[in-house]
């Protein structure tokens, strides 16, 4: 569910920033710079002709790089390696080295990114936890449990040692020989028919990684000597861990270990059952319609049944701007937490994730913690990470020294405590918005005495029209000394002009509080907080909308009625809509911000839920750049997440993050849905080809023509699909284990074979469908659009 780039999938990559895109060796002690060194040839997404030549051309550059990095600049670690969007090389090194790198060959520019200290030793006090935990840690998390729901602990590192705890009864659970007296459970979820050698161990020695990092910012032990002689504690550095290794599955993209809903959802059920108090998720995967994303209801029952969910918003912002809080983050009962920098004044991270959620319009993220370069345990070390995956745990280990010291707290009241007391984030000439802080930034010594508590903790209008008056009622309840009156006022950050936000001067605790909107002329966001005080004291309420103006209601649209390929010209026809959301995409990014070609809409109606559907184009003439969006019908302000957006968005597949001309939904309701062709700009107009899908839960087929063949004669592989079509630029092969060549032309892949000796070969080759780029974790299985051929041939 982490995405890279940014794309939040159940995967490792809500690390960003100062790690790479696997969990590694700590960047170093100190003061660390990290740049970006940019190489010669154009990224992929400006290649001319061929990409896989392109991509061959771009990997020898940064492998040259990498090994001149090494040999010239010793204390220098690369990152990121970019493909797409730009064809370079994140570097770590020290600031007084930047210099030597701009002297490598093959270098065009080096862009200086920021400079980080790592910072767990900090980062704990930036949120209050050591005011709570008491002379000789007494509550500092004593008994309580919190569940880790990641890519497994490794139990054996020293942050985890079990020295001074004791086996609570009942435990150990799960594969006991993982466990210890403080990882008390170990539990792993693989898939059916999962192959990966380490998929049924609680702990994968050569991928795990993320979930070490993440239980050692929530819980680990008070005063661990790391990197440097620096001593680091965990948020709650006396509770204990459980372990639920739900992301077992290797990648074709290279992101580390991932997980699909169903074993997602048995992971929380377990740690329900199990006992405890509070589960992590750092991880996320694209929201879908929120009455059908199993892992946000999962978490919601888990609130429920007593247990305090929290979750990662995700590291979108930088790639898919407003509109990024992936789930299950999307999840209502849960807490989702942004990112900030350790110490205060605490500045927001770039790629924290925005709100509303992008489907359901929620109000999220909920609070922000340390998020940027947090130094914690991983396999056979230490590293300094950044991403909301690291503050995600920071809120888990605050919720449990909460529930330590206030046990008969419900999860919904230990939320409230913590959001409605956050400390607004500094944001230059006014705090940071709402929309990507939501109350701000936890203050657990106001957490622990919250006076009064709200429910919800937060406020979503959705989208308004103009000239309209809603209203919302927030539930006040007396947590002890709350009771009387308290004054409220509205703190907006932005408002569309026209636009306003009021409640009453005064209100009651207990009672309940009105808050009112009257919307203007003007379309646009409107966020900010109602805040509530008496005698010094302020509690917050963060609130959110769009007053929206939905042009795309009046274009002429076609019925869709059955699954087919079709023509369309977009010339000639009037431009309505320049720009889609949610995600609102940024300008500069791998999907067109602003599309203000002329529009063609062709309008589905689902009679009943359906599985998928989706449209690619197909062909495109006379200098035609369309590309396809899909949205509720009418509604430009409402596309159906980002499987609208035409991405890769799956991280099994190696093309992940890569532009493909594909846009649908993934798990759509009945319901009205406009499917609509655009271009970046009025010259782009032309016309085109499209496939459209509904219902496509099944692999091409594939099949070897003839199963021998004379030496420098391609062996041939017909490939079909009846549903979205076979999408060539997925199709892998390896003959006796190594990487082929092919070439995809009318059906057929070729193989050569001219270079093969002559007798028996094996061949694997792996081809998806269309829809297949669609996918994410929230499909019951993995890669359920792909289909692997597994044959012998002779070659004569």
């Amino acid at each position: 569910m982490p995405r890279i780039p940014h794309l939040l999938a159940v995967i490792v990559a809500l690390l960003v920033v100062v790690s790479g895109g696997t969990p590694g060796p700590a960047v170093g002690h100190g003061e660390l710079t990290e740049v970006v060194v940019r190489l010669a040839s154009p990224p992929l997404a400006y290649a001319q002709g061929d990409r896989e030549t392109a991509l061959r051309r771009i990997v020898a550059e940064q492998k040259r790089l990498v090994d001149a990095v090494h040999a010239g600049v010793p204390g220098a670690k690369p990152r990121w390696r970019y493909r797409i969007v730009m064809n370079g090389v994140a570097v770590a090194l020290p600031s007084d080295d930047v210099p030597r790198l701009a002297e490598l060959p093959g270098v065009r520019d080096v862009l200086r990114g920021t400079t980080y200290t790592a910072a767990l030793d900090r980062s704990p006090g930036t949120i209050g936890a050591p005011s709570l935990w008491g002379p000789q840690l007494s509550s500092a998390g004593q008994g309580v449990k919190i569940g880790i729901i990641d890519d497994g602990i490794d139990q054996t590192h020293p942050f985890f040692s079990p020295v001074g705890f004791t086996m609570p009864v009942g435990f150990p659970k799960g594969q006991a020989g993982f466990t210890t007296a403080k990882v008390i459970v170990a539990r792993a979820f693989p898939p059916p028919g999962a192959t990966w050698k380490a998929a049924r161990l609680p702990f994968d020695p050569q991928l795990s990684g993320h979930g070490t990092h993440v239980a050692g910012i929530a819980a680990g032990n008070a005063a661990t000597l790391a990197d440097a002689g620096r001593r680091v504690s965990g948020v709650a550095p006396r509770a204990y861990l459980g372990n639920y290794k739900a992301l077992t599955i290797p990648t074709d993209a290279g992101v580390g270990l991932d997980g699909n809903a169903p074993e997602l959802v048995a992971a929380i059920e377990a740690a329900v059952a199990d006992g405890m108090d509070v589960i992590n998720l750092s991880i996320g995967e694209p929201e879908i319609e929120p009455t059908r994303d199993l892992v946000a209801l999962a978490l919601d029952a888990a609130a429920a049944a007593g247990v305090v969910p929290v979750v990662a918003a995700g590291n979108d912002y930088q790639d898919f701007g407003r509109g990024t809080v992936s789930s299950p983050g999307s999840s209502r009962a849960a807490i989702t937490v942004g990112a900030v920098t350790a110490g205060l004044p605490s500045a927001l991270a770039s790629f924290s994730a925005a709100g509303p959620t992008p489907v359901s319009l929620r109000a999220k993220p909920d609070v922000v913690a340390p998020g940027v370069a947090i130094l914690s345990s991983v396999p056979g070390g230490w590293a300094a990470l950044s991403g909301t995956s690291m503050a995600s745990p920071h809120v888990a280990g605050a919720a449990a020294l909460l529930r330590q010291r206030h046990p008969g707290w419900s999860p919904a009241a230990i939320k409230a405590a913590l959001v409605g007391t956050a400390r607004p984030v500094p944001g230059g000439t006014r705090p940071e918005d709402p929309s990507r802080v939501g109350a701000g930034l936890v203050q657990l010594v106001a957490a622990d005495a919250p006076v009064l508590l709200t429910e919800p903790t937060s406020v979503s209008f959705g989208l308004l029209g103009r000239s309209r008056t809603v209203s919302a009622t927030v539930s006040l309840a007396d947590a002890g000394g709350g009771a009387g009156t308290w004054s409220t006022a509205v703190v907006p950050s932005r408002a569309a002009a026209g636009t306003t936000v009021s409640t009453d001067p005064q209100v009651s605790v207990p009672g309940p509080l009105t808050i009112s909107v009257t919307t203007g002329d003007a379309v646009g966001e409107t966020t900010g907080v109602v805040t509530l005080t008496r005698d010094g004291v302020s509690r917050r309420i963060p609130y959110w909308l769009r007053v929206a103006d939905s042009t795309l209601a009046g274009a002429v649209t076609t019925p869709l009625s059955r699954p087919g390929v079709y023509g369309g010209d977009t010339r000639g026809r009037p431009s309505l809509v320049d720009r889609y959301r949610y995600p609102e995409v940024p300008p500069g990014t791998a999907v067109a911000a602003e599309l203000r070609g002329p529009e063609q809409v062709f309008r589905l109606t689902l009679p009943r839920d359906a599985a998928n559907f989706g449209v690619v184009v197909t062909a495109r003439r006379n200098g035609s750049r369309v590309e396809p969006r899909v949205v509720v019908a009418g509604d430009e302000n409402r596309l159906t997440g980002y499987a609208a957006l035409p991405l890769n968005h799956n991280p099994y597949l190696v093309g992940f993050g890569e532009p493909t001309p594909v846009a649908g939904a993934l798990k759509p309701r009945a319901g009205s849905y406009d499917i609509v062709f655009d271009s970046p700009t009025a010259a782009g107009a032309g016309p085109f080809s499209f496939r459209f899908w509904i219902d496509d839960v099944l692999p091409p087929s594939a099949r070897v023509v003839s199963r021998t063949v004379r030496r420098g004669t391609p062996l041939r592989v017909r490939v079909a699909d009846a549903g979205s079509g076979v999408d060539p630029t997925s199709v892998t092969v390896a003959v006796d284990g190594r990487q082929r060549p092919r070439a995809v032309r009318g059906g057929v892949v070729r193989i050569a074979t001219g270079a093969l000796t002559r007798g028996r070969h094996t061949l694997r080759l792996q081809v998806s469908d269309f829809q297949e780029t669609r996918n994410t974790e929230n499909v019951a299985r993995i890669l359920p659009n792909t289909r692997v051929l597994r044959a012998t041939f002779v070659v004569r």
